[in-house]
């Protein structure tokens, strides 16, 4: 601590340079984080069903690919299959095209026990199950939409030739999934054409025992390989999987993206503290010739460097923090980033990538600088 004032002034010698490095710092960390904490979200919500005791029964070919409501008597008849859940993905929109949100219809007589994780009010879900265009959505769907339980609204057809006409009769809570919408799986049926009719996209399986999800999964597919509708039965944790998937390789790109970004900071950073530690090689000569060790000289810059570094990633990431809890990010990406933050992995994870390179790009710089003799250092004129 005894030097820290030699280490401050240090610092801010040239104080133009020394705020522009910290701004570089705080927007090349704000970013990472944000990208970072993409990433992490997207992996939360692959693990929404990990650890559940829920398979889903989906066509082998496509999920688009619809199996018959008969198939449902078949699967209940499986040795530890709890209960049986018809989900089918609806896919319509509110008002405008850009207010979309996931939307299904679901079987309502299965839905509470198969999806026991969807907190709902008892009062509110019996009045969900009594009106047949009843509708309980997601916590983050009655924040953006300003609605409230009573309220009519309509669902914009795009791949049933219907609009669905509800009422929100309650309002769910899940620790991931919050912008959701469910209606009567009869009201779905009653509305498309008969030719359409008694087929959903998916069955979503409650499991006894979660340890024999694995043989009862192949059990349901060999049950079906032969028929005229295959089916394919994954975790719920596949499942998400899958959805991601379809979107590509998310992780690998952010991730190639930060990189690359630290990759170009530790250049830039590099490029500043070379010419930060030229300008001092005589003042670093008087020191070493006053009784300063060349290991404490070298340890003063280095800690000089990697504290610009680190607090300029820190104004970033606690940045991105306070701006992502103000920030609706929720409805400025039409729900695709629900419940975004800055998570603490991640500003871990940025904070320690800001000290990485403040002892990377100033390491090399502050051994130049330390090595020259004394008689070298004084002699040379900057």
């Amino acid at each position: 601590m005894k030097y820290f004032k030699l280490i401050r002034r240090n610092l801010f010698r040239n104080r133009m340079r020394a705020l522009m490095t910290l701004a570089l710092m705080a927007s090349i960390f704000f970013f990472v984080a944000t990208l970072i904490s993409i990433v992490e979200l997207f992996g939360r919500f692959e693990d929404q069903g990990q650890g559940a005791n829920r398979v889903i029964v989906q066509s082998a070919i496509s999920l688009a690919n619809s199996l018959p409501y008969s198939y449902e008597e078949k699967l209940r008849q499986v040795p530890g299959v709890e209960d049986v859940c018809k989900l089918q993905w609806i896919g319509a929109y509110y008002k405008e095209k850009n207010n979309f949100f996931a939307n299904f219809a679901v079987d309502v007589d299965h839905m509470q026990s198969v999806f026991d994780d969807y907190k709902i009010d008892p009062k509110e879900f019996e009045a969900f199950k009594n009106d047949r265009q009843g509708c309980v959505v997601g916590t983050e769907l009655l924040d953006r939409f300003k609605w409230k339980v009573g309220d009519r609204i309509t669902l914009k057809r795009t791949i049933f030739p219907y609009d669905a006409e509800l009422t929100i009769r309650g309002v769910y809570r899940h620790p991931v999934n919050t912008s959701a919408l469910y209606y009567h799986m009869d009201y779905h049926n009653e509305s498309i054409p008969p030719r359409m009719q008694n087929n959903v996209n998916t069955f979503w399986l409650k499991i006894k025992d979660p340890s024999k999800m694995a043989p009862i999964s192949q059990q349901i597919d060999a049950m079906f390989k032969n028929s005229e509708y295959p089916t394919e039965t994954v975790t719920e944790k596949q499942f998400q999987a899958g959805f991601m998937a379809m979107m590509g390789n998310i992780k690998l790109l952010f991730g190639s993206i930060c990189t690359c970004a630290v990759f170009m900071v530790i250049l830039l950073a590099a490029i500043t503290m070379s010419m930060s530690a030229r300008e001092r090689v005589t003042e670093i000569a008087v020191l070493k010739a006053i009784g300063f060790e060349r290991r404490l000289v070298m340890t003063l810059m280095l800690t000089e460097f990697t504290l610009l570094t680190l607090v300029g990633g820190a104004i970033g990431v606690f940045g991105a923090k306070l701006a992502y809890l103000i920030l609706p990010m929720a409805k400025m990406t039409q729900g695709f980033l629900v419940g975004f933050t800055i998570f603490p992995t991640t500003m871990l994870i940025s904070l320690a990538a800001s000290l990485l390179v403040g002892l990377i790009a100033g390491g090399w710089p502050a051994l130049n600088a330390t090595r020259m003799s004394v008689v070298d250092g004084l002699r040379r004129v900057v």
